[in-house]
C-alpha cells in the first residue's frame, strides 16, 4: 500500500512542477499593427484579408515597408500595409493558477478514491 502511496505522491509532486510548463499557461495578445508595436516577441501576424500566419521562431523585422520573420515553412515576407494585427505569446498568471489548483483537485480526488479502494480506515 506504502508503495502504491509513495508512487502517486510522486507522480502529484511531477504534474504540479510540470504544471506551468504546459501550453495553458500561456496566452494569445493581439495587438492592433501599427509602426510603434515591439517585434521583438511577435509569434503571428493576421492579415486584413483574415489570414493568419504563425512564425516558427518569435520576432520580426521591419525594412521598407516590408516585416520579416521565420515561418513554418521558410522565410515570410509581408508588406507591411496587408498586417491587421500583431500576436504576442505571453505567461498567463491565471491559467497557471487554474491548472495546477484543477491538477491538486484532481489528485486528490483519485487519492481519495484510492483510499477508500484499500481497505485503510482510521476507526479502531
Amino acid at each position: 500500500m506504502f508503495r502504491t502511496w509513495r508512487r502517486s505522491v510522486g507522480t502529484f509532486a511531477m504534474l504540479v512542477t510540470l504544471a506551468p510548463s504546459i501550453a495553458g499557461c500561456v496566452s494569445t495578445q493581439h495587438i492592433p499593427f501599427d509602426s510603434t508595436v515591439a517585434l521583438d516577441r511577435a509569434a503571428g501576424v493576421s492579415m486584413r484579408s483574415g489570414k493568419e500566419i504563425s512564425f516558427s521562431m518569435p520576432g520580426a523585422s521591419i525594412s521598407n515597408d516590408t516585416m520579416y520573420a521565420l515561418g513554418r515553412t521558410g522565410k515570410v515576407i509581408i508588406p507591411t500595409d496587408s498586417i491587421a494585427a500583431v500576436s504576442k505569446k505571453k505567461f498567463s498568471a491565471v491559467r497557471t493558477v487554474g491548472l495546477v489548483v484543477g491538477v491538486a483537485a484532481g489528485a486528490f480526488v483519485v487519492f481519495l478514491i484510492a483510499l477508500s479502494h484499500s481497505g485503510f480506515s482510521f476507526a479502531r
